[in-house]
């Protein structure tokens, strides 16, 4: 720990952390599970959860967004575009979110391996 209090890592637990946050386009959930379970530096855990929260945000929008699919159609039966709108909506606002999410994670892996 230095003085500004920022854990340094070494070369191995730097990379395994940003495989954890680059993990996004192989592997989202199951990297950083292994990963919280199977190292024990404390720093590469706290980076192995925070990978496998930014994994997870996506999948809870994209059941939001199919829940709000499945209603809207469920519900408009073609009476409305009110439903369609709403529906596109979400899409679009979810993809937002991944892109976002996907961003993050490659922000948050160089910024680990730039540590070393």
């Amino acid at each position: 720990m230095t003085a500004q209090g920022v854990f340094l890592l070494n070369r191995n637990q730097a990379i395994i952390a940003s495989i954890c946050y680059f993990s996004v386009f192989l592997a989202p959930l199951i990297l950083p599970i292994v990963a919280y379970f199977v190292v024990d530096e404390k720093e590469t855990k706290r980076h192995a959860m925070r990978a496998l929260i930014s994994h997870i945000i996506p999948f809870a929008g994209l059941l939001i967004v199919i829940a709000g699919v499945v209603g809207g159609v469920i519900t408009a039966q073609g009476e409305s575009m009110v439903p369609f709108f709403v529906m596109i909506t979400g899409a679009a606002v979810y993809f937002l979110i991944l892109i976002a999410m996907v961003i993050w994670n490659i922000v948050q892996g160089i910024k680990v391996l730039r540590q070393v």
